[in-house]
């Protein structure tokens, strides 16, 4: 009993390791069809290429190493950071650019220039606030 389980379980998974199916390819006057069954008398044969297939198998997690951390030096971190004098003077100049186009924005304009004056102000808003100004 339990041998002729196993033969019908195997002979249910031979169909999963057959061979590729047979496609076939018809050019008419729409294109060219590639189909399991003939389109007609005519129809050839197609032999898939596989032979540019790859397969990407990553190394085992414990076989990596861990990246580097490596602290930047008081130095760099320093350097990095903005100067405080200019940090306030690139501050000021925002806000008076704001200013300017607010105060052009409430003595009238046209279409045009409304929308010139919007876009300028979403700008100087994203940069203000890049800059951190408070």
């Amino acid at each position: 009993m339990r041998a002729a389980v196993l033969l019908f379980g195997s002979l249910l998974l031979v169909p999963a390791f057959a061979a590729q199916p047979t496609i076939y390819r018809c050019t008419g006057e729409a294109g060219t069809v590639y189909s399991d069954v003939p389109c007609s008398a005519h129809a050839d044969t197609h032999e898939i290429d596989d032979s540019r297939v790859t397969v990407y198998t990553p190394e085992a997690a414990e076989e990596r190493s861990p990246p580097a951390m490596i602290k930047p030096t008081k130095a760099k971190r320093a350097a990095r950071l903005p100067d405080p004098a200019k940090h306030r003077l690139t501050c000021a100049k925002l806000e008076q650019s704001l200013r300017d186009v607010r105060s052009k924005m409430r003595t009238g304009y046209s279409a045009k220039e409304g929308e010139r004056l919007k876009a300028r102000q979403r700008q100087l808003d994203q940069r203000r606030r890049l800059q951190k100004c408070g």
